[in-house]
């Protein structure tokens, strides 16, 4: 695997989400298969954050690129600050599976 070339950057309340969304995978039974999922999307933002999930929006004023990117059980919200080589993470999410009809 390649050596990091972004930053990751996230502010505390997203850190909580992320322990929430573990605390859940670990109430499920799927608690082996979020931190694989976490450690992926960390990976993935640190080495090739533009070719990772879908582009959202550009924020001009900000200069970050958003992106938005489903790992199940997680997403994840993020901006690319590609000047500062930054992601910075705005949210982390629990993916709910919708019931079957």
């Amino acid at each position: 695997m390649s050596e990091p070339v972004y930053r990751i950057s996230n502010a505390a309340v997203v850190s909580d989400q992320l322990r929430a969304a573990l605390a859940r995978a670990e109430a499920t039974g799927v608690s082996r298969i979020a931190v694989g999922a976490a450690k992926w999307l960390v990976s993935e933002l640190e080495r090739t954050p533009f070719e990772f999930g879908e582009s959202r929006e550009h924020l001009p004023h900000a200069d970050l690129h958003m992106r938005i990117v489903f790992v199940p059980p997680l997403y994840t919200v993020f901006g690319i600050h590609e000047p500062s080589q930054t992601v910075f993470v705005s949210k982390i999410g629990w993916l709910e599976r919708k019931p079957k009809a």
